[in-house]
């Protein structure tokens, strides 16, 4: 979906669309009727804008049909998110499955977190570290959740890149387009490939990167060529380590015979 498509749709298709993001029909509502946003942050903005008013009861509403962590369940989205339960050790499995269990008869609702981009153990140990606390603190805990995974479902349903980046040639000031991309795990598996736009701009990756380390490969070389400069470096990689679920953003400061690059955002 384009978010033009969202931006124009009638208001039902655009509430039942919201609805997906997250079961809470008053955030819906505030969501449909502030279009057009015309720019994904801009409606992410507003999104959590409106979550942030999220109550208990509208918490309860919106888990009131959600699958249990490691249950398995027909709703694509949700199994898509829960993927990585799949790979869980059967001692990990039944240890979510019974705190799963603890956390409902303590605190009368299901357990929720994000569960896109965190490993089984990751999500155990959430689970853990959430059942041992109070109620009243917990439903902040469980509301930011919900509004964490309304975030990343946005972001997936418009297809943001969870990694970005902008070539930059220093030698002329001016954005590096076409450079050819390649992100690959440092085992060599490649995750996505692109090159960069009229503005020295790209987006790669799927939705939530693995953890580890990455790299990601620029074909400066045949940039220079094209623009008949010699260069000393026939291409650059840069290595990175995923820790969390955040954005990434590695921009690439280029010349002939030297780069930089950092962490952005």
């Amino acid at each position: 979906m384009d978010l033009s498509d969202f931006d124009s749709a009638p208001a039902a298709d655009a509430r039942t669309t919201a609805l997906g993001w997250a079961a809470v029909p008053a955030w819906a509502d505030a969501l449909v009727a502030g279009r057009p946003y015309r720019s994904v942050p801009t409606l992410v903005a507003a999104a959590t804008e409106a979550a942030a008013a999220w109550t208990a009861t509208d918490l309860d509403t919106a888990l009131a049909e959600h699958p249990r962590i490691g249950e398995r369940t027909t709703e694509p989205t949700s199994a898509r998110e829960q993927g990585a339960m799949a790979t869980a050790q059967d001692d990990v499995a039944a240890a979510i499955a019974r705190g799963n269990a603890a956390y409902e008869e303590r605190f009368g609702r299901v357990f929720l977190v994000r569960a896109a981009g965190r490993t089984p153990e990751e999500l155990l140990a959430e689970l853990e570290r959430r059942l041992a606390g109070d109620p009243e603190p917990e439903v902040a805990e469980a509301t930011a959740a919900l509004a964490d995974i309304a975030v990343h479902r946005i972001r997936a349903t418009f297809g943001i890149p969870h990694l970005t980046t902008h070539v930059l040639d220093a030698r002329t000031g001016t954005p590096a387009a076409g450079v050819a991309l390649t992100l690959r795990t440092a085992e060599g598996e490649v995750l996505a490939t692109g090159e960069t736009d009229a503005d020295g701009r790209a987006g790669l990756g799927p939705d939530v990167l693995p953890r580890g380390d990455l790299e990601l490969r620029f074909d400066t070389g045949a940039h220079h060529r094209a623009t008949g400069v010699p260069s000393f470096h026939p291409y650059v990689v840069v290595a990175f380590t995923v820790t969390g679920t955040d954005h990434l953003h590695v921009p690439l400061l280029l010349s002939p015979f030297a780069y930089s690059t950092y962490r952005g955002s």
